[in-house]
Order: C-alpha cells, then structure tokens, then sequence
C-alpha cells in the first residue's frame, strides 16, 4: 500500500492528477478513513475542479484533525481558486496561528487582496510574507506591481530590483523592472532590463522565436555599426499598436542607414508597407538569408543609445484614394464637427495590456449629450445594443460592415481621413489616428503603458496627440469631463 501511495504522491506533483486520483481512490476503497490520503485526495479533486466531492473530503479530514496547519492551508487554497475570499483568507490565518513559519499562508492573502485591488492590505501581507521568509522574491515583485498600480513608481522599482536581486533568474521581475523604469524616463537600464522579456514564457511571440532552428545570424544591436547594403530581419510583436508606432525605425533603417529590411509580420497588413522598400514575409513563410536580425520593438532602444533621443512619426500607411471616395460621399452628408470615438477593441491573440485601458462605451455618454457633434464609433463588431448607452441625441453612429470586406483597416482608415478628431482609449486605433496625422485624443488609465510616462500631456512619439490621463483607477468621469468642457468650446 505504501508503494501505491509513493506512486501516486509522485503522479501528484508531476501534474498527473487524473491517475493520482485513481490511486488515492483505489487506496481509500479498503481504508476510506486514511488520513495521509485523504489529506491528499482533497487537494486533486479541487485541481480537477471537483468541488463538491472535495468540500466533503477537506470537511472530513477536519473532523480528524482540525489543527492540521497543511490541511487549513490546502483548504484556503481551495476556496481561494473559486475566488471565495473571505472563507479562503479565513483558513490562511487559522493555518498560519497553527505555523507561523509558513509564510506561504501570508503570501496568498497578499495576492487575494492584489486581485481585489485593496493594494495597501496586500503589501501589508507580503511584508508579513518577506519578514517569514526574506528569499521569497516573488512577494518583493508582487510589493513593487501594489506600488505601480498605486502610482508610486519609485517604490515599485525598489521592489522590483529586489526581487531580481533575490532571484537573478527571475524574467518576470526583469520585464516588471524595465517598463517602471522606461515610465519614468530611465531609458539607458530601462531598455537593458526590456530585453529580457525575450526569455519570458508568457508571450507567445518569444516562445517561437526561440524555437527557431535555423536562425544562427547575431543579433543587431550596436547603432554604431555599418549595415550598408546589409540584410536585416526584423520580428514583429505584441499588439498591431506596437507595429504601426514603431514602424518608424524600420525606415530609418532602410532609408538612413541603407539596410535592406525584411519585416516578418505576425498580421495581414502587408498592404500597410508595400512601395515603402521594407519587403514583409508572414509567419508561415521560411527564414530568408540575412544578415542580422532583431525584434521591432527592440529598435527604440539601440537608437537610443546613439542619438539619446526618439525619431519623429511616419505616415506609412499607404491607403489608396479611391477607395476613399465612398467616405467622402457618405460624409458629405453630416454637417459641423464630426469626431470618432474608440472604447476598446478585441484583444487579438499576441496583443499585451491591460482591461483596465479598455473604456466602458457608456462612459462617453458625457460627450454625445454635446448635440451640435457628430460621434461615429470606429469599433469593429461593436454591440449595436450598447448604441442606445449614448446615443440620446441620435448624433451618433456606427458601422456594421467595418473592415468585414477588402483589406484590414481599409473602412478605418477611410473613416478616420474623414474626421476632424479622434478619442479613443489605448488602442490600436490610437496609434492608426496618430500616425495618419489626424488630431488624436486618447484617454489613459491612472496607470498606462510605459510608453507615454507618467505625467505628459503631449506625446515624444506624435506631434498631433494630447493624452488625457485619469486621475485616480477606475474613474473615467475626471478626462472626459475635461474634454468635453474643451469640446463645449469649441466653433461649431
């Protein structure tokens, strides 16, 4: 019977839970008041999302041993994964009175209370976690994203360093590291620590970079050398954002520096560079001979280091003008001022963030009641129920077809030619308006990407941009205000 337990115990902690399950079970059916196994079975049938049978098992092993401090823990664990917090951080603390060495039980509060944003209560508990175990590097990590999402970056890069200090392999903890630091405009140790996030397992663009066999060219990384006539590879990554902004080195390469470019794009929008001289290849195409290769949103980073400074926004994006005259014609219909508005967009798959840039539609009800305006929603498959969220005034519109026909961001593009401003929220269509020239509004979370810092008003990356921040998470109501007290003014 021992074996039978061993064997199970090791399927256990291989991620076998389905054949631990059978053992455990095979066991109890002779013993079925076996503690050792029980206290086990518990655990693997909440990993199974069995909870109903488990609740039972936890409730009898705690019939058995109600002061088993693993047993309260596993039982916190097991409400903790269905979010019933309250219960769970109830059964943390009863195992932590019963082993106040198990720092673990103090570590899991902390991150009950990160996921219900009470940011102060969880660094409370993951000091309580580090004093227990000062090694424990992923509560310095998680101390210094409390104090990121509390806006108080300089402690959030104390915590950060800490944590890779404690566990120079940690990746997360770098990647966490170099996006405080770019926030605060430390580009030099900032770009250094972005690096690493090539080695993280998260993003899936990393993990089949590195699977690539037959990539054995070096990387280009020194601004300072001569690539005249030379090869370049460049990968794309992350979000369609990141591709439209930093496109920009991708010319400065082939046009300044005399580099043939090949762009290995993760999305169909080879439309958006063709005449430009960057030749585009898809995923699905093999390796072309080259000379070096490099990641796009690397390229920020090695010019910085040669010019100390960010190169001005490109037009790029070729869009043909007939194709544009169907929007001419549609517009020509709506007189006085006409503005799109984006809330969010689907995150496609690749594409990084955070929700919390995504504004919900109604929060712009602010700006629609302005009825002299007209609003017209750039969102593909957005819900036409949410129209009636703001459209009081019936001055606003949508478009059900939008880019389902043609060329991706055809009809967007077109839509947005035609406009005398845009808002939106950190999207894609952010990044499209601004590189188009067009005025572009976009209103940021409390807590943005590292891209626009922290404080700015205008924007290093488009001369054409305000950036309307809010001032506190979750409240939307302070930028929108303020932009329609600044619409309110304008002549219509």
């Amino acid at each position: 019977m021992k074996d039978y337990f061993r064997a199970a115990v090791m399927h256990h902690k291989n991620g076998n839970w389905n054949k631990a399950k059978e053992i455990y079970e095979h066991i109890l059916k002779s013993d079925p008041d076996n503690y050792l196994v029980l206290q086990n079975y518990g655990p693997i049938l909440s990993q199974l999302k069995e909870y109903k049978l488990a609740k039972n098992i936890f409730e009898k092993c705690l019939k058995i041993n109600p002061k088993d401090s693993l047993l309260l823990y596993n039982y916190g664990k097991f409400f903790h994964i269905q979010k019933f917090f309250d219960k769970a951080i109830k059964f943390y603390e009863k195992s932590f009175e019963i082993q106040p060495k198990n720092n673990l039980s103090m570590y899991n509060i902390g991150n009950i209370y990160s996921e219900k944003k009470e940011f102060n209560k969880s660094i409370k508990y993951f000091e309580k976690t580090i004093k227990i175990n000062p090694s424990n590097y992923l509560a310095y990590n998680n101390i210094g994203f409390c104090y990121k999402y509390l806006g108080n970056l300089e402690k959030a890069e104390t915590f950060f360093k800490k944590s890779i200090k404690k566990n120079p392999k940690f990746i997360e903890g770098y990647v966490n590291y170099s996006t405080t630091l770019l926030s605060q405009k430390k580009f030099d140790k900032g770009f250094e620590a972005y690096e690493w996030r090539k080695s993280s397992k998260i993003f899936t663009d990393y993990k089949s970079y590195r699977k690539l066999k037959d990539l054995k060219t070096p990387i280009w990384n020194n601004p300072n050398l001569d690539i005249k006539g030379k090869t370049i590879l460049i990968f794309t990554e992350q979000g369609i954002g990141d591709l439209i902004q930093f496109s920009r080195y991708l010319f400065e390469l082939n046009d300044k520096l005399g580099a043939k470019v090949i762009l290995r794009l993760k999305y169909n929008l080879h439309h958006f560079f063709n005449s430009h001289g960057i030749n585009t290849i898809s995923e699905e195409s093999e390796i072309p001979k080259h000379d070096f290769h490099q990641h796009l949103m690397s390229l920020p980073g090695v010019f910085y280091k040669k010019n100390r400074s960010f190169l001005e926004n490109k037009n790029f994006i070729n869009y043909q003008e007939n194709k544009l005259e169907k929007w001419k014609n549609y517009f020509k219909s709506f007189t006085g001022l006409k503005i799109g508005i984006n809330a969010n967009s689907t995150l496609r798959p690749g594409a990084t963030g955070s929700l919390d840039r995504f504004i919900p539609i109604e929060e712009f009800k602010v700006l629609t009641d302005i009825k002299k305006i007209n609003f017209f929603i750039i969102e593909k498959d957005f819900d036409k129920k949410k129209l009636n969220l703001i459209n009081k005034n019936s001055n606003v519109s949508y478009f059900e077809q939008l880019d389902k026909k043609g060329k991706p961001f055809e009809d967007t593009i077109g839509i947005i030619k035609n406009l005398d401003l845009v808002i939106t929220a950190d999207t894609s269509i952010a990044h499209l308006s601004a590189t188009l020239e067009k005025k572009t509004w976009i209103v940021l979370p409390f807590i943005c990407d590292w891209r626009w810092f922290r404080r700015d008003k205008k924007t290093i990356w488009y001369k054409n941009t305000t950036l309307y921040r809010q001032k506190k998470t979750k409240n939307w109501k302070d930028p929108l205000q303020n932009i329609y007290k600044i619409l309110k003014k304008f002549n219509y």
